[in-house]
């Protein structure tokens, strides 16, 4: 898909440096791509987190587990 995007003037001579001989396109997908990955993680770790946080203010194990979730098991 070809799209037009704005740069910060420092931002787009970075990368046109770091991008080399490569074509400018081809950077920016791979720079765009490696963020979206880095988005997504962080979203992951943070749904995660407060996935983790809810169940252990209310716990949805039956009361058989109860003793080896304090044992650490």
């Amino acid at each position: 898909m070809r799209t037009t995007i704005s740069l910060p003037d420092e931002v787009y001579t970075t990368a046109k440096e770091l991008a080399g001989s490569r074509p400018f396109s081809d950077f920016a997908s791979e720079a765009i791509r490696a963020r979206i990955l880095d988005v997504q993680r962080e979203r992951l770790a943070r749904d995660m987190e407060e996935g983790y946080r809810a169940e252990a203010k209310v716990s949805s194990l039956d009361a058989e587990w109860a003793q080896v979730e304090v044992e650490e098991l």
